[in-house]
C-alpha cells in the first residue's frame, strides 16, 4: 500500500512539473522591441525571426523566455553546422526607470505636466544592459528572462542567408528557435572612414572608480583599450582629450605631449578620426549665465583682461606645435566654452578671433545656445535638434558659408522630440542616423557616455548636479550614461546597439542619396519627417530598411 502512495505521489508530482513546463514559452524578439522582466506582449512574435543587415556589420536578435523562476537553462546555437562559441550569447540585465521624461525637457516633475510620449508609465523596470554570459547554463531570475545572440560581422564572410538554430534546455526538455540572416553587400565604410561624426563625451573618473584602475598605469590603458573597443564598436569616432594634459603651474602653461599621444593612439588604433581639446573658458566658478565675459579655465582669469588674452595665446601656441608635429591638425577640434548665449557671445566670438589669428586651420566646435551672436565664429556648429529644427533656415545659410552642422540631445527636448532616454522607444536612436540622411547634417553629440551620478544598475534618474538646481529638477532617465561597468570592463546597452543601427543606415542611405537620390528621398520620408514625426512601428521600419539595402546592394 505504501508503495502505491509513494508512486501515485510521484506520478502526481511529475504530472505537476509537465503542466508548469508546458507553460514554458520561447520568442525571438526584434532588439529594437522594449522588453520587460514583468510583463510583454509579443504579439506577432514567434520562435522565428528573419532581418537584413549589411556585411560588415553584427547581426543579432533578443531571445526572451518564460519559463518558472529558478530553472537552470542551457543555451546554444549552431550556424552551418557549426556551434557558436559561448562569447556570442549575453544575457539582458534590468534597470529601473523611476521618473517619466518631462514634456518639455528633464523629467515630469519639473513643470508637473504628463508626458504622454512615452512606451511605459513610470516607476518600471526594463532590460537594457548587455552582459556576456559566463556560461551557458544560467538561472532564470525573472517571470520573463531575456538573453541577446548576438554574431559578429566576422561571422559573414560573404553576402547570403544564415540560418542560425538556437537550442534552450530546461527541465521540461529542448526548445527551438530559428534566427534567420540575411546578409547584404552594401560597402558599409569601417569606422576610420566613417563619414557619420559621432561623441559621447567620456569620463575617465567614472571608468576609473568603475574599474579600480589608477590613471596612467598600464592596467588603466588596458581598460581604456576596452573602452576604446566598445566606443568603435558602436561608431563613435571622436574623442575628448583629458584636460589634465594641459597644466598650468601658476607662472607656465605646459602640454604633457608624450601623455597625449599615447592616450590619442589608443583610439586611433581602433579608427578614432576626431580629437576633442576641452574647453578653454566656461562660465566662471559660480556658473553665472547673466556674465558677458568667459573665464579660463585654467588661470580663472577673465577674457577681458590683458592675462586671459595671454593665457589662450599662450594655450593655442602649444596646441598648434602639438598637433602639427603630430599630423593631427585636420583631426583636431577645439572647443571654446560649452554652450555660449546672446549674453557672452561676443566674448565668444572674440577669443575665437585671437585663436584663429594665431592658428588659422584649426576647427572650432560646440554645443551652442545662440546663433546671430555667434555667426562666424564656429565651424562644426552643434545645435539640440529642437533649436535646428525650429530655425534651420539659419544653420543653412551657416552651410552656405562652408560651415557644417550636427545635432545633440541632453536632459532636453522632451515629450514627442527624439532623445534617448530610457523610457523612449529604441527606434528614436536609430532615427538620429536618419534624421542626419533626411536633413544633411554631420552627425550627433551627447554629453554622457559613462558621467554617472549614482550606481546606473540602481538607479536611472538623478537629481541635476548644478548646485543651484531646484529640488525638482532632475535627469531624466540614462541620460548620464549609454554604457556600463561590468566586472571585466564597459557593457553595451541597447540604447547604444541602437544608436549604431541608426549611424549603419546613416551611411547606406548616403550612398542611395549619391546614386538615387529620389529613391531616397521617398525611402526616409517613409520612416522620418522630422525629429517630431517619425514612424514607431518596429516591423514597417525593418521592411523599409530592407528596401534600402537592396537598393544599395543593387
Amino acid at each position: 500500500m505504501k508503495a502505491q502512495v509513494r508512486i501515485f505521489l510521484l506520478n502526481l508530482f511529475l504530472l505537476l512539473i509537465q503542466t508548469v513546463y508546458s507553460q514554458s514559452a520561447i520568442w525571438l524578439v526584434d532588439p529594437l522591441e522594449p522588453i520587460y522582466p514583468d510583463s510583454n506582449t509579443f504579439q506577432g512574435y514567434s520562435s522565428k525571426y528573419k532581418a537584413a543587415f549589411p556585411l560588415g556589420a553584427p547581426a543579432e536578435v533578443n531571445v526572451i523566455l518564460n519559463i518558472p523562476v529558478g530553472t537552470i537553462v542551457a543555451l546554444s546555437a549552431r550556424m552551418d553546422g557549426e556551434e557558436l562559441p559561448p562569447e556570442s550569447w549575453a544575457v539582458l540585465l534590468d534597470v529601473p526607470v523611476e521618473q517619466n521624461t518631462g514634456l518639455d525637457s528633464r523629467t515630469e516633475q519639473f513643470i508637473n505636466k504628463i508626458n504622454p510620449y512615452v512606451i511605459r508609465r513610470a516607476p518600471f523596470r526594463i532590460y537594457e544592459v548587455i552582459e556576456p554570459l559566463e556560461q551557458v547554463e544560467f538561472p532564470i531570475g525573472n517571470t520573463f528572462q531575456a538573453f541577446r545572440l548576438q554574431l559578429p560581422a566576422a561571422r559573414f564572410p560573404k553576402a547570403g542567408k544564415y540560418q542560425v538554430e538556437i537550442t534552450v534546455e530546461s527541465p521540461a526538455g529542448q526548445q527551438k528557435a530559428v534566427f534567420t540572416a540575411e546578409m547584404f553587400n552594401c560597402g558599409l565604410p569601417d569606422l576610420a572612414n566613417s563619414n557619420f561624426f559621432y561623441t559621447n563625451w567620456f569620463s575617465l573618473i567614472r571608468m576609473e572608480k568603475g574599474h579600480q584602475v589608477e590613471r596612467w598605469t598600464p592596467g588603466w590603458y588596458d581598460m581604456l583599450d576596452r573602452y576604446a573597443r566598445l566606443m568603435a564598436h558602436g561608431r563613435q569616432n571622436s574623442i575628448t582629450i583629458p584636460g589634465e594634459l594641459l597644466t598650468w603651474d601658476g607662472k607656465n602653461f605646459k602640454l604633457e605631449e608624450e601623455k597625449m599621444l599615447q592616450f590619442i593612439n589608443v583610439f586611433r588604433k581602433h579608427g578614432f578620426r576626431y580629437f576633442e581639446s576641452p574647453h578653454l573658458l566656461y562660465r566662471g566658478d559660480g556658473d553665472d549665465w547673466s556674465s558677458p565675459e568667459l573665464v579660463v579655465h585654467l588661470t580663472k582669469n577673465g577674457y577681458f583682461s590683458e592675462e586671459g588674452k595671454k593665457d589662450i595665446a599662450e594655450i593655442i601656441r602649444l596646441i598648434k606645435a602639438f598637433t602639427e608635429k603630430h599630423g593631427l591638425t585636420g583631426s583636431w577640434l577645439q572647443h571654446i566654452a560649452d554652450e555660449p548665449t546672446a549674453v557672452n557671445a561676443q566674448c565668444y566670438k572674440d577669443v575665437v578671433s585671437q585663436v584663429k589669428s594665431i592658428y588659422p586651420e584649426i576647427s572650432i566646435m560646440e554645443a551652442t545656445n545662440d546663433r546671430d551672436g555667434l555667426a562666424g565664429a564656429i565651424d562644426l556648429w552643434c545645435p539640440l535638434i529642437n533649436d535646428f529644427q525650429e530655425n534651420e533656415a539659419f544653420f543653412r545659410s551657416r552651410e552656405q558659408e562652408g560651415e557644417k552642422v550636427l545635432v545633440y540631445t541632453c536632459l532636453i527636448p522632451g515629450g514627442p522630440w527624439l532623445n534617448r532616454t530610457l523610457d523612449m522607444e529604441r527606434l528614436r536612436q536609430v532615427y538620429f542616423g536618419w534624421g542626419a540622411a533626411h536633413y544633411s547634417t554631420s552627425g550627433y553629440l551627447h554629453w554622457g557616455l559613462n558621467q554617472y551620478h549614482a550606481d546606473p544598475f540602481a538607479q536611472s534618474v538623478v537629481h541635476h548636479p548644478s548646485p543651484v538646481a531646484t529640488p525638482n529638477n532632475f535627469l531624466p532617465a540614462g541620460d548620464t550614461h549609454i554604457v556600463y561597468p561590468g566586472k571585466d570592463g564597459p557593457l553595451s546597452s541597447l540604447r547604444f546597439e541602437a544608436h549604431r543601427i541608426g549611424i549603419e543606415d546613416f551611411e547606406m542611405l548616403r550612398r542611395l542619396r549619391e546614386e538615387k537620390p529620389g529613391v531616397h528621398d521617398r525611402l526616409v520620408k517613409k520612416l522620418f519627417r522630422s525629429y517630431t514625426d517619425y514612424e514607431l512601428s518596429v516591423r514597417k521600419y525593418r521592411k523599409v530598411r530592407k528596401r534600402v539595402i537592396r537598393k544599395v546592394e543593387g
